[in-house]
């Protein structure tokens, strides 16, 4: 059965051909009128007749053939581009896989992000040989990275441990006094930085997970102190681009919280490069100092100094999936200034952070890492 498409064409098709049939008819008949009638002499000059008998001849025979060899036609039209498809379909895909792949900007204009998420998990997918295992991988990947509006490159972190002079030297509430100083480059999307110390886990994790927070510490209630001391967390120095810039601080029932403004100097969308040091008290008995990298960061070089801390020996863990090009320097506690440094190298890695984990002497139990 025809569809409405079909059948409408045919009665245009009926149509034209009538009208030019009917036309040409009078053309020719005024024309043979005018050939034997002295009022129609004036006629003469005109091709009526041929331009008549071109209209019959198109109207009866050629508007006439169309409209019954349509079905025909159409047949015929598909088999020769079924078969221009089949001789051409390895050229045309080769050029659309080459075009999205050195081109991928082309490909967000004809797919969804739905379908770049298949695309991407089928990808994986064929080169891993585990479909499980890329989904698994894909949204690990899309979780850590997707939510970051920033990137750090070149980041440095320096610490420098040293006994807490206003504590007990050992067991409970015995703490070290750690001055961290970190620098990196980065392209900023908030006009402040935001530094926080914290006492209450949930609102540690919340702080984490906000892209608008710089760095967050949390600290465990202990002998009367919590995140709120000054004592606690202290934020030394903050600098832009080599320029100082002068914090303000506010304190809360939480903990408390350092905003830094970038400066007006800082252009939007260009990068920076920002440094900051602050102080804050580690619990000796926690055996751990934990580092976070709050977003996806190029090439990060760590250092620890702990020279006259009663530190027997001094391990590093790191908390993130990137490359493995590690580097690992490190003096004995033996030596004047003991340290331990690692570097990565050569590539962007995910969130995640470092841990140094220590062993105080006369402690002969095995450690095991926590974070913060």
């Amino acid at each position: 059965m025809a569809s409405p498409l079909e059948r409408l064409y045919q009665t245009k098709l009926a149509l034209l051909a009538t009208v030019v049939t009917v036309v040409g008819i009078a053309l020719m008949l005024l024309a043979h009128w005018a050939s034997g009638s002295p009022a129609g002499a004036w006629l003469d000059a005109l091709p009526a007749m041929e331009v008549g008998s071109a209209l019959f001849t198109t109207g009866l025979i050629a508007i006439f053939f169309e409209y019954i060899d349509q079905a025909d036609a159409e047949v015929r039209a598909n088999q020769r581009l079924r078969k221009v498809l089949s001789e051409e379909a390895p050229a045309i895909r080769d050029a659309v896989v080459d075009g999205f792949a050195f081109s991928p900007e082309s490909l967000t204009n004809v797919a969804s992000t739905k379908t770049l998420d298949r695309i991407v998990e089928n990808c994986l997918s064929i080169r891993l040989g585990d479909k499980e295992l890329a989904a698994d991988a894909y949204q690990d990947l899309r979780e850590q990275i997707f939510g970051a509006k920033q990137r750090w490159e070149d980041a440095h972190v320096a610490v420098s441990l040293a006994p807490w002079k206003q504590g007990p030297t050992e067991g409970r509430g015995a703490m070290f006094v750690a001055t961290v100083r970190w620098e990196y480059r980065f392209v900023p999307t908030s006009p402040l930085l935001r530094f926080s110390c914290v006492s209450d886990l949930d609102a540690y994790r919340e702080l984490l997970a906000d892209p608008s927070s710089t760095a967050t510490w949390y600290f465990e209630p202990i002998d009367g102190h919590n995140a709120s001391s000054p004592e606690v967390f202290e934020l030394v120095q903050v600098a832009v681009n080599g320029k100082a810039q002068t914090p303000r601080r506010s304190v809360r029932k939480e903990g408390q919280v350092f905003a830094v403004s970038l400066g007006g100097d800082v252009k939007a969308g260009e990068p920076v490069t920002v440094s900051y040091t602050y102080r804050v008290l580690v619990q000796q008995h926690g055996h751990v100092l934990h580092l976070d990298l709050a977003q996806p960061t190029k090439d990060f070089r760590a250092e620890l100094w702990y020279g006259d801390c009663g530190i027997r020996y001094m391990n590093v863990l790191d908390y993130h999936s990137g490359p493995r090009q590690a580097r690992y320097t490190a003096l004995a506690a033996s030596d004047p200034s003991p340290s331990v440094e690692v570097a990565y190298e050569g590539g962007t890695f995910p969130k995640g952070g470092v841990a140094f984990v220590w062993v105080l002497e006369g402690e002969m139990r095995t450690v095991t890492s926590r974070q913060k």
